[in-house]
């Protein structure tokens, strides 16, 4: 009878080696699925990360590209307002343009007083 109660008290050991094997082998399927998911998430990672720079390396070139023009486009304004400062500052001092200041304002003195004579 002590050989009846000791298999009642401890399980078979070839049942208990056959749950043991059942239950490395979920835990190895089990690992190699969560294996092959963390592989997967890096490389479907990895993949949009590289799709994400072929679609927008082209464009940023084409921006580098446009912003390059620009900028050649700004500095030459710049230097045409440049020049342009430089003549204005210069323009009093040109001897022929006090000249035609001072005839101006003579002919518009006397179209003023034509147009006074007029009225009268």
């Amino acid at each position: 009878m002590a050989g009846g109660n000791r298999s009642v008290h401890s399980p078979d050991p070839v049942i208990q080696d056959a749950s043991l094997r059942e239950k490395v082998k979920k835990a190895y399927v089990d690992l190699e699925i969560y294996g092959r998911q963390l592989y997967n998430d890096s490389s479907l990672g990895l993949y949009h990360m590289s799709e994400h720079i072929r679609k927008r390396v082209p464009q940023i070139v084409e921006d580098k590209k446009v912003l390059i023009n620009l900028t050649k486009d700004v500095e030459i304004t710049l230097e045409d307002m440049k020049d342009s400062c430089e003549v204005i500052e210069t323009m009093p001092k040109i001897f022929s343009f006090n000249n035609i200041n001072e005839m101006l304002k003579r002919t518009l003195e006397m179209v003023e007083a034509k147009n006074r004579d007029k009225k009268i």
